[in-house]
């Protein structure tokens, strides 16, 4: 569980650093995450399905990680509000958990044989997220 947290973490961080346009970034965090999660499935099914079967202990140091990594995606979004990409009225708290837990559902029912791309999920989350709390006047 450590394992997959650290990967998403370095993928989504990496991605972050790889670009100066925060449009552009926001878009390459989505498909970093996408294909972090799903680099090593059994990682990812274990992280965010089997986390409740911890003891007490390593459960809260697991949701301490992901709290952690959940303030990474926080810090993202904040950012692009308070650089007015994001229109001000989107509640940033709730598009975090949303976004994430939509992403965090690929999981379940991609198919790397079947019609959907990895790219082409992120694509279409990407679109959704322009559509629907990307400022028009900054849109690339």
């Amino acid at each position: 569980m450590r394992r997959g947290v650290d990967l998403v973490t370095t993928e989504v961080e990496t991605a972050y650093a790889s670009s100066d346009d925060p449009v552009e970034r926001l878009r390459l965090c989505i498909n970093a995450h996408l294909h972090a999660l799903l680099v090593d499935s059994d990682t990812v099914y274990v992280l965010l399905f089997e986390w409740r079967s911890l003891s007490a202990e390593a459960r809260g140091d697991i949701i301490a990680l992901r709290d952690q990594y959940e303030s990474l995606w926080a810090e993202i979004i904040e950012t692009m509000i308070e650089q007015g990409v994001i229109r001000k009225d989107v509640n940033a708290r709730l598009l975090r958990l949303i976004g994430l837990g939509a992403l965090n559902w690929v999981a379940t029912w991609f198919d790397p044989k079947g019609v959907y791309t990895l790219d082409g999920i992120g694509d279409f989350v990407w679109n959704v997220i322009m559509d629907g709390v990307i400022r028009k006047s900054v849109r690339t």
